[in-house]
């Protein structure tokens, strides 16, 4: 009897800590939501009286898109874009148009044998899946970051092991085997389209290129890029969104490199898209070159990183009219992924293209990865 007594003498002693504990966890939700929503609304406030997204819209050279006829990198042309005195980089036949269009049809058809992983991008509420698969032998590093943070919180609740090979691991060893993979056809060589950009932004650049290594071990170097490929009927009509928010900086940066291999046939589209531009690329001049133009307008900026419609319909309002790029097989197209763009969705066809990321330091080598 007693015995019975004292543990339900326990029992409701346990429920009362119980119930102590979700109420303060309560409040303590419920405060920090107060808190993000006092946030929001400050925003709102700032934008609703001080914002003015349209003021921010580059003119002049800073609002163009550099074009090279001539398959050349120059680095006059570099410098202008990584200073943000232009918006982006068009170099025409920079690989050879009918080995673009053959290996891109390679390119279709190992999709077709392997399937093709979905390029998740960054939004708000994390990693999303979008209308772009990636061919190759490891993720992108932003999707091995997202799964070992996964598989760290499950290795804490589950006990395993911690000598288990880990996703950041198997990144550097596929981005090995993509390397020697690529450059191989048959029993023959050939120069891959993402090391002759390596190769020639070292020769362009006056302080060098190269990839990118890892911080704790400097003998794994990050890939040099990837096969993207979007199939129509696209979802969507392009998803505004940048690969890294914050304002423009003249001494450092984030830019994406791509390299297209086969593009969707504009006059299949005709038919059945009432878009000209389905296929092409669209970037926007917008600078926002400091962090109070950042505050004032953080509200419609946010929605760079959200694919909701109703985000996207306010973002195509707000920043008004994109510069449009044309690619044809075998061209290079630079530009600053910190500036809104979106690859413009289609009905028909396919287009392939090799992606890779350039880190931008005054004076410093530049940075591949992917």
């Amino acid at each position: 009897m007693r015995a019975g007594r004292l543990i339900s003498s326990t029992a409701n002693i346990a429920m009362k800590h119980m119930n102590i504990v979700i109420q303060h966890k309560q409040r303590r939700q419920f405060s920090n939501r107060t808190r993000n929503d006092a946030i929001q609304e400050l925003f709102r406030h700032l934008e609703s009286n001080y914002g003015n997204l349209s003021s921010l819209i580059d003119t002049g050279t800073a609002a163009e898109t550099i074009v090279a006829d001539d398959g050349i990198i120059h680095a006059n042309h570099l410098k202008r874009l990584f200073e943000h005195d232009a918006t982006a980089l068009h170099v025409r036949n920079f690989y050879n148009t009918e080995s673009a269009t053959q290996l891109g049809e390679e390119l279709i058809q190992e999709s077709l044998r392997k399937g093709g992983k979905n390029w998740k991008v960054s939004t708000s509420r994390g990693l999303e899946s979008s209308d772009v698969g990636t061919l190759g032998e490891h993720p992108p590093y932003n999707v091995a970051v997202a799964r070992e943070r996964q598989s760290i919180s499950s290795s804490q609740n589950d006990g395993d092991s911690k000598d288990a090979t880990t996703p950041i691991d198997e990144y550097f060893e596929g981005v090995q085997r993509e390397f020697h993979s690529r450059r191989r056809k048959g029993t023959s060589y050939r120069l891959w389209p993402l090391d002759k950009l390596r190769l020639e932004l070292d020769e362009a650049w006056q302080f060098g290129a190269g990839l990118a290594r890892e911080q704790k071990d400097p003998r794994r170097a990050f890939g040099g890029g990837l096969p993207r490929i979007m199939r129509g009927p696209t979802r969507w009509k392009g998803f505004i969104h940048v690969d890294d928010l914050g304002p423009l900086d003249s001494s450092r940066g984030l830019f994406s490199a791509n390299i297209y291999l086969t593009v969707p046939d504009a006059d299949a589209n005709k038919h059945t898209n009432t878009n000209p531009d389905a296929g092409a690329l669209y970037i926007w001049p917008l600078g926002v070159r400091s962090r109070l133009d950042w505050y004032r307008n953080a509200i419609t900026l946010s929605s760079l990183s959200a694919q909701d419609p109703e985000s996207q319909l306010i973002l195509r309002k707000a920043l008004g009219t994109p510069n449009v790029i044309h690619p044809k097989p075998g061209d290079l197209v630079l530009l600053c992924a910190q500036r809104p763009h979106c690859a413009v969705g289609f009905s028909d066809g396919v287009r392939v293209s090799l992606q890779s990321f350039l880190q931008y330091e005054s004076e410093e080598r530049l940075l591949i990865d992917c």
